[in-house]
């Protein structure tokens, strides 16, 4: 119930507004009456009224000044003034008091209804208000963790923010950091996350996240200020506010201890996982912190080279000369080379010359590192489809062999990986060396390489060598592993890559000199064959020459 007080100096004018209306309907108690403004204070103070009736003038106090004091203890409070024709000074004073509604007397029923069906109104929009409000409030207040996450990503993001908002945010997220304090930040990385997570539950995956963020917190609680934060899938930043009387020396002894205890943690689960941490330099504020984060990310994609589970500083690769393209471009020709001798031994010095001229480049990094071992794949499986040997078990060691490659990170990693493929490719080699291929097969391969310019078809080929069109797409098919369109478009490709990376012909001519009517049509195969538009190709290859 809602309560009401009535202010008067006439006692029938407070009884009859008491009897006249059926206030109960209205969901209103009429829980007082005073007889001036002094009782209607004091009224007033003890029963916190929702709604005040008062007349203006009454002796004592009137209706205006308590009012005027009432508003600033009863904000909530609505307030009705009742005031006679011949009040007119007073009603100019009232009307300037923020009131409901004024009402004259002799009060009219009909008036004082719709008075207060008005005041109800305005206490239900009031109270839908502020429940929508305490509503927002209370979601608000789960979402902080949601917020402080997403504060802490804008900061290694964004940087350089305006340090009045970002104290402001500061305050509102209860972080207890210092803008002025220096900073260090650290990543905390998965290795090869999509392979580790690939086989789990999701629960299992929530879990781990869950338990590498909370141990993390509770090692830098014990030391330092910080927080920790999941950036990505499999990687997990904490931000550390270094104390003046330590500064970087405490960084090292954190970084081990947390590695330690990650580590104990992650031997206890069924599955195997293993971390790599990233450590940034310190920065003055931590409107740097994208600086010190940068930094981090760098030292832990060093990993490519420095291997797993360790500890790598922002510095750790400063003295590495940069990456000599020519050189590697070299190194791939001689690869391609070796290949088709089918010596193991002469396969494994150049694939080692060639990483170890990478691991000294301190320009390049794990995306050129990737490319480049996806070439000297692309270069095997080329030499395979020309001798066909893409066949049997061999062909799915190759396809193993494509799809294993992209979840490797670390240089030695990727070069055990390609030495085990080109094992079994040269073994292969070394049986192919002692079984002759059949004439036939012999036959074809010369014509395609003869008149892959014209409009060849197999109905051509078969004329040639006195064969029926479908023997030969079978017998094909067997001795090499692929068919003889799809050799005829390699040989195609082939020679197209040769003449973007070779010559200025244009497109249209190269098109035309491979056995191609339409560019579009050539642009659609180039791009299958080599994932790439021709003019993509032919840059990419003039800046690495």
């Amino acid at each position: 119930m809602y309560k009401l007080i009535i202010v008067d100096d006439e006692y029938s004018t407070r009884n009859g507004l008491k009897l006249c209306i059926n206030w109960f309907e209205y969901g209103i108690e009429v829980a007082g009456e005073a007889e001036n403004g002094i009782k209607g204070m004091e009224l007033a103070g003890r029963i916190q009224p929702d709604i005040v009736l008062t007349d203006v003038k009454m002796p004592g106090m009137d209706g205006i000044e308590m009012v005027n004091r009432l508003k600033g203890q009863h904000p909530d409070t609505k307030f009705v003034f009742i005031s006679g024709y011949d009040d007119i000074e007073y009603l100019k004073s009232a009307m300037k008091m923020d009131a409901v509604d004024y009402i004259l007397k002799p009060v009219n029923l009909e008036e004082l209804n719709a008075v207060i069906e008005k005041i109800m109104a305005m206490t239900k929009r009031e109270e839908n208000r502020k429940d929508m409000l305490q509503q927002m409030n209370a979601r608000l207040n789960q979402s902080i963790p949601l917020l402080r996450e997403k504060f802490f990503i804008q900061l290694i993001r964004d940087g350089h923010a305006d340090r009045l908002s970002m104290e402001k945010r500061i305050d509102f997220l209860d972080l207890k950091l210092s803008y002025d304090a220096p900073y260090c930040a650290l990543i905390i990385r998965i290795n090869n996350p999509r392979t580790v997570f690939a086989t789990m539950t999701e629960q299992n995956t929530q879990l781990i996240s869950f338990a590498i963020q909370n141990i993390c917190q509770e090692i830098v609680d014990a030391r330092v200020y910080g927080n920790v934060f999941e950036h990505q899938r499999g990687e997990y930043v904490l931000l550390v506010a270094l104390p003046e009387a330590e500064g970087e020396d405490i960084i090292f002894p954190l970084v081990s201890e947390l590695m330690g205890s990650l580590n104990g943690f992650l031997s206890r689960m069924a599955e195997a996982i293993s971390l790599t941490i990233g450590v940034g330099g310190t920065v003055e504020h931590m409107g740097l912190l994208a600086d010190s984060y940068k930094m981090a990310a760098e030292a832990i994609e060093r990993k490519l080279f420095l291997g797993k589970n360790q500890v790598i500083t922002f510095d750790v690769m400063a003295a590495q000369k940069d990456v000599d393209y020519r050189l590697i471009n070299e190194r791939m020709a001689v690869f391609a080379s070796v290949l088709k001798t089918g010596d193991i031994g002469e396969v494994s010095l150049q694939l080692d010359k060639l990483f170890a001229e990478l691991r000294t480049s301190a320009g390049i990094g794990f995306i050129d590192c990737q490319r480049i071992c996806l070439q000297l794949l692309l270069v095997t499986s080329q030499f395979l489809s020309e001798f066909g040997m893409r066949m049997g078990d061999l062909g799915e060691r190759e396809s193993d062999a494509w799809s294993q490659l992209m979840k490797l990170e670390t240089i030695d990693d990727m070069c055990l990986h390609l030495k085990d493929y080109l094992t079994a490719v040269c073994e292969r080699i070394g049986s192919r060396q002692e079984k002759p291929i059949p004439e036939v097969i012999t036959a074809i391969i010369r014509i395609i390489h003869e008149r892959y310019s014209d409009n060849l078809t197999i109905a051509d080929i078969a004329s040639q060598v006195y064969l029926a069109k479908t023997y030969i797409c079978l017998l094909f098919k067997q001795e090499t592993g692929e068919t003889i369109n799809e050799y005829i478009t390699r040989v195609r490709m082939e020679k197209a890559k040769e003449r973007l990376t070779d010559s200025d012909q244009k497109l249209s001519e190269i098109c035309s000199s491979i056995g191609y009517v339409e560019p579009s049509y050539f642009t659609k195969q180039f791009r299958k064959y080599t994932g790439m538009n021709p003019s993509d190709y032919r840059d990419l290859h003039r800046r690495m020459n």
